[in-house]
């Protein structure tokens, strides 16, 4: 199971803010004049919990192409663009079509596929994220909030089906043959074929041999009768 992540270190959202400021100037300080620079840097530790150095990276990137400083909400957005709930949706998606196949999908957070789960794979894949908006929404606001996740299991291995690609002339024609092969291989062997030899041509036989075989033909008559 997967639990809440424990707050970024201090140390990080303090550099952080400092990156921010370099951003952004007197817009950023302004935005948050009058909050103390302890109790600014301990806000966004927190709710920066569980980010890795990658995903605060990808949010610094994305500030360089906004001119005003996000707000807290928005830089967490910036850094997990799967937050999103459209952006959610697609790549939850991706997941379902990948589960189907056998993979398992690329899922940045348990939500995402717990959402899913309860929206249903099949209704995922088949229809829109306009169609599916309220529902999905809901429900990926909901197993976000929960705290704790149960860890994503593995998907169902695939069975392999036969081929939907209808068989060619060639392709038939080659397991016809081989179908006939098979049956001819399969019929029970005449056991008493070495005497039926022999008495279909008995020059060159002693007749010892060649009264052997008339015995061993009696005999299989008498069995068969």
């Amino acid at each position: 199971m997967t639990t809440a992540p424990t707050p970024l270190p201090l140390t990080w959202a303090t550099k952080l803010i400092e990156r921010l400021h370099l951003l952004y100037g007197t817009r950023f300080s302004q935005a948050w004049e009058g909050i103390d620079k302890a109790q600014l840097a301990q806000a966004w530790a927190e709710e920066l919990a569980g980010f890795t150095g990658d995903e605060l990276a990808v949010g610094l990137a994305a500030c360089k192409s906004r001119p005003w400083p996000p707000t807290l909400p928005e830089f967490i957005v910036l850094c997990r663009p799967w937050l999103d709930p459209e952006t959610a949706f697609r790549i939850a998606v991706a997941g379902m079509q990948d589960r189907r196949s056998g993979k398992p999908g690329n899922w940045p957070h348990p939500a995402l596929f717990w959402a899913a789960v309860e929206v249903g794979g099949y209704d995922m894949v088949l229809h829109s994220y306009q169609t599916l908006k309220s529902r999905w929404e809901t429900a990926f606001s909901v197993h976000m909030g929960q705290g704790a996740w149960e860890d994503i299991p593995a998907p169902t291995p695939v069975l392999s089906g036969p081929s939907s690609q209808p068989a060619s002339r060639e392709q038939i024609d080659a397991s016809v043959q081989e179908m006939a092969a098979t049956a001819a291989n399969s019929k029970p062997r005449d056991p008493k074929a070495w005497a039926r030899k022999i008495l279909a041509n008995p020059k060159g036989r002693t007749q010892a041999i060649v009264e052997m075989a008339k015995r061993a033909l009696e005999q299989h008559q008498e069995v068969v009768a």
